[in-house]
């Protein structure tokens, strides 16, 4: 991306571009990332195939295992019958025991509980660089909204701090299930894996596999976001739609059913 460059007016074309589609359908496609995602996809996927029912629950998060004080870094589990989408969400490496938010215990952070790291050995080492590597794609992109507010592209600089940021990676998993549970039904009769919602961030940056099942709410109803092999998916949550008066709005969207592994 032109943004990670040194031609400034090259970046000033990418933030046009994000003013267009933060205004518009509310999504954009980051490209020439230098982020390896067949790699993202190959750790991933070993990841999620090799994690044992007791693993699961050793690591969930404090809403389904009480023993875990953990509310946000853990495993987000399936429950039989009612919820089949499952992940793991982990926090800024930077949170050590040391770490001045840690120490006085404020909340939300945390510092990361990890797999077991001789059944999981590529795990956690690749998790720690893809959060610097998804870190430094994110400040890249706050630069473009920030050219794209008519403000200094180094305007989110300064709270966006590489050791106290408490932005999170999730790597979800939807399984295919003979027996899947029941799902919910959106108002005009689509299938749905997770109903219409506003990201609770400042931005999303989601990379997809190529099955098609997201859609966005536009002024003609739900319309269905292509996949990229390559590319991430780019949308703002509601803290940006706060800090700019709505003018970047946080864009409605869901996940339809499809009952595929990914």
């Amino acid at each position: 991306s032109p943004l990670f460059g040194s031609d400034p007016d090259a970046r000033t074309r990418v933030a046009q571009e994000i003013n267009k589609a933060c205004r518009g359908s509310g999504f954009f496609y980051a490209s020439h990332h230098g982020i390896d995602v067949r790699l993202l996809q190959d750790v991933v996927n070993e990841f999620h195939r090799k994690m044992t029912a007791e693993e699961k629950h050793d690591l969930a998060i404090n809403a389904y295992n009480k023993d875990n004080p953990h509310v946000r870094n853990g495993y987000y589990m399936a429950v039989k019958g009612k919820k089949a989408v499952e992940s793991w969400c982990y926090l800024n490496p930077s949170f050590t025991e040391d770490h001045p938010m840690i120490r006085s215990g404020a909340p939300l952070h945390e510092v990361n509980i990890w797999p077991d790291e001789k059944r999981h050995e590529r795990f956690r080492p690749f998790c720690e660089q893809y959060y610097r590597d998804m870190f430094r794609l994110s400040k890249a992109l706050m630069r473009g909204f920030a050219l794209a507010l008519g403000k200094p592209e180094d305007f989110f600089d300064a709270p966006l701090s590489e050791a106290d940021t408490l932005s999170a990676v999730s790597l979800i998993r939807y399984p295919y299930l003979e027996d899947y549970p029941p799902v919910k039904t959106g108002p005009d009769g689509t299938k749905l894996s997770f109903e219409d919602h506003l990201d609770v961030s400042m931005i999303t940056v989601l990379f997809q596999t190529e099955v098609q099942n997201l859609q966005v709410e536009t002024v003609d109803g739900w319309q269905d976001l292509p996949t990229s092999g390559e590319d991430f998916l780019v949308n703002c949550g509601t803290y940006m739609g706060y800090l700019t008066n709505d003018y970047f709005p946080a864009p409605n969207h869901r996940v339809k059913f499809i009952n595929a592994e990914r």
